[in-house]
């Protein structure tokens, strides 16, 4: 535990918060140069805005001190104030600017974060490393809840506080300048003032942390039974089990403990700004007392002391602001920091739109073997097998016996941990992932379609790039041809109701045959068919499968099915058991042999033995 302590304080040392914050800086640099101009321009016109604000009082004094004309009087008042408003009507346009532009930035760090979603390596997606990165990223762009913490997307005010920052640093300089050329007394009195402000601040914050946790904590618990509670999918369990007291405890507990520690932390807030005000009492007690003096034993001019303290004052707000921001920056620059640790994780592919491949395909498994990063053991192990060309593969077991990951290795959406995959003699893990994908069409169980037209889903093309007559024929072939024609707008139906009010809603069954067609329409040489019926029932899914088998001719097909007769069609049949290949060989070969095939195919026959006796087998 302590040496998780001290790395994650390492981690968060001083040097690596500059170091985040000058990459911070070189990402802005390389988007948009334009605006470190600003930046300039925008903290002179501040500094001479503070710095006439604060001289206007002496102006007015020092006019009547002099006996000057009212001419005079309203001629010196005329210049400050002309360009008094220069200055913040200049720092107010570019204060607006800069806000644009940091909308603008944090919306070209969300695209960044979205091309890397869409070109990361697939197997990433499913690395939980990886994964933990992304929902890192996703809260420090867009707000969130990150495990114990809420986090806001606080990238988007970064322009704003990093301008002020700078423009507070060069007010700091000017007014120490100014007030040390007349006493270094105050100069030092106001600027350790503003140290010691700055060091309560920091012992109140970390003190803050180490109660948030347990805050945190006890929110989430209590959020949890508030939760279950408004939980329309409990609604019974929670009448029929009597567990509202159970709930209402849990929350009662809970929002105790919570309110307990928020308290202590206030309490230490509250004791925190009273040393801060009393700070700041004995700095301007110092002060005054000493312009005072000044002024009664060396003649300073009123119109100097009202000069002078109210520089001392301008130091002082300079201080907070400067003090404050350096904090919201440091924050801001781990956001950042976050957002690149996920955006340089892996290699991103490099896709571009390749002719679909439709010539004959070998595939050989050499000895190959996957498990997902972090595990100890191999979700599939060893495994070697030929699927000659044309040939039509079933791939069966139970549940979690690595069906799909084989899919996923097979098509190259996942790479072998050993072993190799060939692909007509090459390695598939050699060839650039936009050529791998062109000898595939899939329909994997995840159904998932775009808020677009119903003829755009099945060719995932534009429309004016859709060859509507083979969209025809492949609703045809999935059995939804006559579903479709029966909609208002047909083929041009759009689909996803939470994107499209009035888009159609097919039934989960309905889904699942527009994937096959749409993996129909792709006729790539290789077909891979991963469940995309299981939301059938086993006499549809059957039929339904004997129709691919007519139309997977002269293709290398792979069918993954945990219903046996779904696949017995097929030239040869795998079962995976514990990761390995147990069994290999036809479906009359594996029933004589009495093994765990045939054992599963019993217990399931009464779902289909009478229909495939009236059908008989595929040829």
């Amino acid at each position: 535990m302590k040496k998780d302590e001290s790395s994650k304080k390492k981690r968060h040392s001083l040097r690596d918060s500059i170091h985040e914050f000058l990459a911070l800086l070189s990402y802005v640099w390389r988007w948009k140069k334009s605006v470190f101009a600003m930046t300039v321009i925008y903290m002179v016109s501040y500094t001479v805005m503070m710095a006439l604000q604060v001289y206007l009082p002496k102006a007015v004094l020092a006019e009547l001190e002099n006996r000057q004309t009212i001419q005079h009087l309203f001629m010196v008042l005329g210049m400050i104030s002309v360009f008094l408003m220069g200055s913040i009507l200049l720092s107010d346009h570019l204060v607006v600017r800069l806000r644009n532009n940091n909308f603008i930035l944090q919306n070209e760090m969300k695209m960044d974060y979205i091309h890397k979603l869409l070109y990361t390596e697939y197997a990433n997606l499913e690395n939980m490393e990886f994964i933990t990165k992304r929902d890192t990223a996703k809260a420090q762009l867009y707000g969130g809840d990150i495990g114990e913490e809420n986090v806001s997307a606080d990238l988007s005010n970064f322009l704003t506080f990093l301008n002020t920052m700078f423009a507070s640093v060069l007010s700091i300089a000017f007014y120490s300048v100014m007030l040390g050329r007349q006493s270094v007394f105050i100069a030092v009195a106001v600027l350790l003032t503003g140290i010691a402000v700055y060091a309560v601040f920091s012992q109140s914050g970390r003190r803050n942390y180490q109660y948030n946790e347990r805050i945190s904590s006890a929110w989430r618990k209590a959020k949890y039974a508030t939760d279950r509670a408004g939980d329309f999918s409990m609604a019974k369990d929670v009448r029929l089990y009597q567990m509202e007291n159970w709930l209402t405890g849990v929350t009662r507990k809970y929002m105790g403990i919570r309110q307990h520690y928020k308290g202590v932390v206030q309490r230490f807030d509250a004791e925190m700004e009273a040393l801060v005000s009393v700070c700041i009492a004995v700095q301007r007690l110092s002060i005054y007392g000493y312009l005072i003096y000044e002024v009664m034993n060396h003649g300073m001019p009123a119109s100097d002391l009202v000069l002078y303290a109210g520089m001392a004052e301008a130091l002082s707000q300079s201080l907070y602001e400067c003090f404050s921001h350096m904090q919201k920056i440091k924050q801001m620059s781990f956001s950042f920091h976050c957002v690149q640790e996920f955006l340089q994780y892996g290699q991103d592919t490099k896709e571009i739109a390749l002719p679909i491949k439709k010539e004959k395909a070998t595939l050989k498994l050499e000895h190959v073997s996957f498990r997902f990063p972090g595990m100890e053991k191999d979700v599939l192990h060893d495994l070697n097998f030929e699927a000659d060309s044309a040939e039509k593969l079933a791939i069966v077991g139970v549940n979690g016996a690595g069906k799909t990951t084989l899919m996923k290795l097979i098509c190259g959406l996942l790479t072998p941990t050993e072993g190799r995959i060939l692909l007509n003699g090459k390695d598939l893990g050699m060839m650039a992932s936009d050529e791998r994908y062109t000898w595939f069409s899939c329909a994997f169980q995840d159904v998932s379609f775009l808020p677009v037209t119903v003829q755009e889903n099945i060719s995932m093309c534009t429309a004016k790039k859709t060859d509507t007559k083979k969209v025809v024929d492949c609703l045809l072939m999935a059995g939804m041809k006559e579903k479709v024609e029966e909609l208002p707008k047909g083929l041009q139906e759009r689909m996803e109701k939470n994107i499209n009010e009035d888009a159609v809603d097919f039934s989960g069954g309905e889904r699942q045959k527009l994937i096959l067609a749409r993996a129909l329409y792709r006729d790539a040489s290789v077909l891979i068919l991963d469940e995309p019926t299981a939301a059938l029932d086993p006499l549809a899914e059957n039929e339904l499968y004997q129709k691919y088998a007519g139309f997977a001719k002269g293709k290398t097909s792979f069918f993954v099915s945990h219903r046996l007769s779904s696949t017995s069609f097929c030239d040869r049949i795998l079962l995976l058991d514990g990761g390995r290949i147990a069994e290999d060989g036809t479906h009359q070969e594996l029933v004589e042999k009495g093994g765990l095939y045939a054992e599963m195919f019993e217990l399931q026959s009464h779902y289909y033995k009478e229909r495939m006796s009236q059908e008989g087998r595929l040829a």
